[in-house]
């Protein structure tokens, strides 16, 4: 199978999301799997067996960037929704795997190019944007739509957790949805 995955945030770096790219990236080496990644320019380079990984240009004005949203990160996001635009025209890819706000760049590319997504769903978008920016609740409403879409459209969704699930099922009470719960890494070593 051909594989493009999307994931924006630096990689690799030891934090939360990205080790979870790690761990699946080797599962999906291990098994033969042919993968493509698009990330960020920022991060460790790791070597994985039928795994290519494409980073973003880097600009001093996007560096350092930290979880969560941020203009660096959108300016960022950009730069890896082309890149992904320019490799799903290809045609060689039998699924996307999205994580974060890259779901929205996999759903676009589904509705142009027919390749399907699994969402890697490490939380709800619409729940931390309204934490870190209360003066978004006007538009609840609309985001929670945007995610809605997404996870209707994935193939499968993949939450970090039972509440996640549950909050997948009220959108689509028929997604076919896996939980992969975290994992602690304490006394594991690269």
């Amino acid at each position: 199978m051909n594989v493009l995955m999307l994931a924006p945030h630096p990689f690799y770096q030891a934090r939360g999301t990205p080790i979870a790219v790690d761990l699946v990236l080797r599962v999906l080496s291990r098994h033969g799997e042919v993968v493509d990644v698009v990330t960020f320019a920022e991060g460790e380079d790791i070597y994985y067996t039928n795994v290519k990984i494409y980073r973003i240009p880097s600009f001093r004005f996007t560096r350092n960037i930290r979880p969560g949203f941020s203009g660096k990160k959108l300016i960022s996001d950009l730069f890896v929704f082309r890149k992904a635009l320019q490799l799903a025209r290809t045609g060689r890819y039998d699924l996307i795997h999205a994580g974060e706000e890259a779901v929205f760049m996999a759903l676009f590319i589904k509705k142009v190019f027919g390749i399907p997504y699994v969402y890697d769903m490490d939380s709800s978008l619409v729940g931390q944007m309204i934490d870190k920016y209360p003066g978004l609740r006007f538009c609840k409403s609309v985001l929670r739509a945007c995610e809605g879409a997404a996870i209707k459209n994935a193939e499968a969704v993949i939450p970090v957790c039972r509440a996640l699930a549950t909050e997948v099922q009220r959108y689509s009470p028929s997604k076919k949805v896996v939980v992969i719960p975290d994992i602690s890494l304490l006394n594991q070593s690269r």
